[in-house]
């Protein structure tokens, strides 16, 4: 099983290098040291590495994926492996557009109580999105906003990838994707479009939490939302519900495939995964 985590920004990110300090070859090494073997970098509108750094990933034994983090209407969608990509400020026509079969889009984060969320998008334009991402970025009693997610996942057929978002390298290893697959790009994403694929995950620390707001540079808005979520958990309130409703609708030939491939791997022994100690399957509660 492979190790992928595919939503990761470094220091040439045009948004967010004003305080992201880690290079692409020191994430890559990061990864590599930790047993990570899949990444994406997915810089904000852009895709600011070279060649050079995806042959620096192959000689540490890393596959990695050309990619991007979107913005359409202000929220964010990460593409992966896309021959061309679309202008970084784009539509979902845009995207369409330039998408092909060896091409990937995932909703990143999207139903957590920011703008750039995503969770309208995949609600009202379900057919442009190939999975749905189980965010690293939560707690213990955050958790709502992935299960939200998991669900929604769950009823359209769509698979789940666990990504770190990383923007500091101690976050990278808190939350990844087990992926049943060669270490070829086609192969990878066949694997995570058939549902091959497991999450692990574990979350992050209040301390953690804090840490990642403060060094962000997060904006007086994201602050203000985060206080008041956190007051929200102390008072044992329901977060407001997202706007859009979970769809209606019958279970895609995704969601079977996948269903058969958990009952295949449940009636075989399970190996080679027990090297990181570390790895948890991910619970829906």
């Amino acid at each position: 099983m492979l190790r992928g985590d595919l939503h990761h920004h470094i220091n040439t990110d045009p948004t967010d290098g004003s305080f992201v300090r880690h290079s692409a070859g020191e994430l890559i090494d990061r990864a590599a040291a930790i047993g990570l073997n899949v990444l994406a970098i997915t810089c904000h509108e852009s895709v600011p590495y070279d060649q050079d750094t995806t042959r620096y990933a192959r000689e540490r034994g890393i596959l990695l994926l050309r990619g991007m983090e979107a913005s359409v209407d202000g929220q964010h969608v990460l593409l992966l492996n896309f021959h061309e990509f679309p202008p970084g400020f784009c539509t979902v026509a845009d995207i369409a557009g330039c998408k092909t079969p060896q091409a990937m889009v995932i909703a990143p984060h999207p139903f957590y109580p920011v703008r750039i969320a995503g969770g309208d998008l995949l609600s009202t334009h379900q057919g442009l999105f190939d999975a749905v991402e189980f965010s690293g970025l939560y707690t213990p009693l955050t958790r709502q906003f992935n299960r939200r997610a998991l669900e929604y996942a769950r009823v359209a057929g769509l698979p789940v990838v666990g990504n770190s978002d990383t923007h500091f390298l101690w976050q990278v290893g808190h939350t990844y994707t087990l992926i049943d697959a060669a270490p070829e790009p086609a192969a990878v994403l066949e694997a995570i479009r058939g549902g091959r694929v497991r999450l692990v995950t574990r979350p992050l620390s209040w301390a953690q939490l804090v840490r990642f707001v403060v060094e962000s540079h997060s904006t007086v808005h994201t602050l203000r939302a985060g206080l008041l979520y956190m007051l929200q958990v102390l008072r044992r309130t329901r977060p407001p519900r997202h706007a859009a409703a979970y769809p209606a609708m019958a279970v895609p030939a995704a969601a079977a495939r996948a269903a058969e491939y958990r009952d295949q791997r449940h009636q075989r022994r399970r190996g080679g995964d027990s090297d990181l100690s570390r790895d948890r399957e991910a619970a829906a509660g």
